[in-house]
């Protein structure tokens, strides 16, 4: 399954500051995402998991975000999943009733998990906010890593994120679009992978 994902390089971290750290500000995340919005009139949800907030609160940093921005939900532990986007929990549930104990026994099944996370949490949170996208990740940013995503680096766990977009179809023709993506930071440090898959998404 995770071979049959499209990938993309993630993003690299600015240079830090003389403070030190990773260097990425909120602006710096959702700047371009928010000049496409308002150039084309457009609206956008957002539901995280692994990124905790951090690309909405991008968005909302910006100056004249009420044009492009309607809402969003940091979904990670079950019970918020089920509350804030109960379109994606009882996706997985269902998913995990078919295949019980086993639902993340192999990298296959694992991954599926994660496309349809993303997938059905990109969709739900873009009707429940009445957004015309919906964006959504979900991944892990280390330091440790399930057995199952068979990602590595350098012998190390190596972050990596899920990311799906919904929007409007084609005219007449689909009523909707869907992208999945996935990019791997190949490094373990986790508050810069937060970072990094904020602006991945």
């Amino acid at each position: 399954m995770r071979d049959r994902i499209r990938t993309f390089p993630a993003p690299a971290s600015p240079p830090p500051s003389t403070s030190g750290g990773h260097g990425w500000t909120l602006e710096s995340v959702a700047a371009g995402l928010a000049e496409a919005l308002k150039k084309r009139g457009n609206t956008v949800a957002v539901s995280e998991c692994t990124s905790g907030g951090l690309l909405a609160a991008s968005l909302l940093s910006l100056p004249g975000a009420s044009a492009y921005f309607t809402g969003g939900a940091v979904a990670y532990a079950a019970v918020a999943r089920q509350a804030l986007v109960p379109g994606t929990h009882e996706e997985l549930r269902a998913l995990e009733l078919v295949r019980g104990s086993d639902n993340y026994a192999s990298p296959e099944r694992y991954w599926e998990s994660r496309v349809v996370w993303a997938t059905s949490a990109a969709r739900d949170v873009r009707l429940r906010c009445g957004a015309d996208w919906g964006i959504a990740e979900v991944g892990a940013a280390g330091p440790s890593f399930h057995r199952a995503t068979g990602v590595h680096a350098n012998g190390e766990g190596s972050g990596f994120v899920v990311v799906a977009v919904v929007g409007p179809g084609d005219a007449g023709e689909r009523a909707e679009r869907a992208w999945t993506r996935v990019c791997e930071t190949g490094h373990a440090r986790r508050d810069e992978n937060m970072w990094q898959f904020a602006a991945a998404a």
